[in-house]
This record gives C-alpha cells, structure tokens and sequence, in this order.
C-alpha cells in the first residue's frame, strides 16, 4: 500500500473518529474544537491566501472594513464586534479558497485538511443537535392544581420526579393543568441540559378565562427552582429568574409537591 494511500485512510479515520466525539460529547465540545480549529485556520489561510489577491480584493476589505467601523461607531461595541467576526469569517473562507486554487504545499494541504475537518465538525454537530431536539424526553406525568391549591397524590409524585430530575439535570417534562376561580393554565414545563452540565427551565403556558382556556400563549426560560413554599403539607415549587414573554396575569410557575386536599366548605346547621 503506498504512502499516500495510508495517508487518506488514517485522514478519514481521523475524521470519523473526530465526527463520532462531537456527536457523543454534544455542542458543547464542538464549540470549543470548531474556536480551536478556527485559530489555526485563520492564520495558515490569510498569511497563504494573500499571496493571490487582486486589487478588487483589497479595494472590498478596504470598503467593509470602514463599513464596520461605522457600524461601530453608530451601534456600540456588540454590533460592532458580530461585524468584525462576520467580516473575519468572510475572508477566511475566500483566503483559504484561494490558497487551495492557486497555494502548492505545505500550506495547501493544512488548509484543506482543516477545512474538512470544520465541514465534517459542522456536520457532527447538526446532527447531534437534531437528534437532541428530535429525541422524545422522558415526561414525569401530568399535575393538577385546583383552586386554592389542592392536588392529589398522583399531582405530588409528578412534581417531585420533575424536581428531584431537575436537580439532576435529567432531561424531564412536566404538564401542570392550573385552575383559578377566573382562569386555567396549561403550563409545559422541560428540561434542558447545558453545554456546561448545568441546565435551565422552560415553561410553554397557555391560559385563559373558563370559556377559552387556550386564548393565551406565553413562553419563558428560567435558570432556578426556587426552595419549597407555602405550608406543611401544602409544599410547591416555583421556578424562579424567569425572563421571556412572561403575560401579565398569567399563573405562577407551580410545580406541586405534597397532596393537599382542602377542607370542604362549611355546611350552615339546619335550622
């Protein structure tokens, strides 16, 4: 077997490999490697591929790069950086194209191989998130708050499996049907696992009065459960730091965690 050929079968080895890490380890690990394989690219492609530019080239870098500036200038410094990454992602590409056009060597081949490298990183990670999102998630049940609180045991245990899973960063979902005197609230409530092992909380709600409880549709991210509440026995678990398009009027986050029946109304004596 010749040198070359040993050389693409351990390169497509290396990038099978490569793909099955990212896939297994998530976005978190493909973010790291696609910055690290970026700073090695950036530098091999514009020191080769700036040996091919034309006077259109550097007439177009010249224009975007004060294009930029006053985006900078009007914007601040956060648009302002996303152009800079944009225009710096821009002429990677085009400088390491034309190093693998018109480049011989050394600096062809660790471009090219970088590039695949990014391409089947890019691919390992659209897949691993697709799967992530296609999954189905174990769900902990269904829960129902009524009016003043009450529940039932079957309510108590999807709680606390939501909870205790949480606490795990499990993957979880939860649906809590809650009902008010003037108002009924589905709330759907996920775990999402972090690239960085923690996680945050999700919550899809609708609500609205008895007669259209659907009229209503909100979402929210939160980052925290909240310690228990209320009193013995009638013990409830809020999400808590909740940012997104919270409506005003709309349920609290409840997530129940002890059985709480509440005592019938008074019977008047009859008279």
């Amino acid at each position: 077997m010749g040198g070359r050929a040993q050389y693409l079968i351990s390169f497509v080895l290396l990038l099978l490999a490569w793909a099955a890490l990212c896939f297994w380890a998530g976005l978190g690990f493909a973010l790291v490697a696609s910055l690290l394989l970026l700073a090695g690219l950036v530098p091999v492609a514009l020191l080769a591929g700036h040996r091919f530019v034309n006077r259109w080239y550097v007439l177009t870098e010249v224009a975007a790069l004060v294009v930029a500036l006053v985006i900078s200038a009007v914007t601040g410094f956060v648009v302002a950086g996303i152009t800079f990454a944009v225009m710096l992602g821009v002429d990677t590409l085009v400088c390491s194209a034309l190093v693998l056009a018109k480049g011989r060597g050394a600096f062809r081949t660790v471009t090219r191989n970088l590039l695949v490298i990014l391409s089947t990183l890019g691919v390992a990670t659209g897949a691993s998130a697709i799967t992530a999102t296609l999954a189905p998630v174990a769900s902990c049940g269904t829960a129902t708050v009524g009016v003043g609180g009450a529940t039932t045991p079957g309510s108590a245990e999807a709680g606390q499996c939501f909870v205790a899973s949480a606490e795990m960063c499990a993957p979880r979902t939860l649906t809590v049907h809650d009902a008010s005197v003037d108002e009924l609230a589905t709330h759907q409530y996920r775990i999402v696992t972090d690239s960085d092992g923690q996680c945050h909380f999700t919550d899809a709600v609708q609500y609205g009065p008895p007669s259209d409880p659907g009229r209503h549709a909100v979402t929210y991210t939160c980052p925290a459960l909240t310690a228990q509440v209320g009193a013995p026995g009638e013990q409830e678990t809020q999400l808590s730091q909740c940012t997104g398009s919270v409506g005003t009027g709309v349920a609290a986050p409840i997530i129940p965690m002890n059985a709480y029946q509440p005592l019938p109304s008074a019977t008047p004596a009859p008279g």
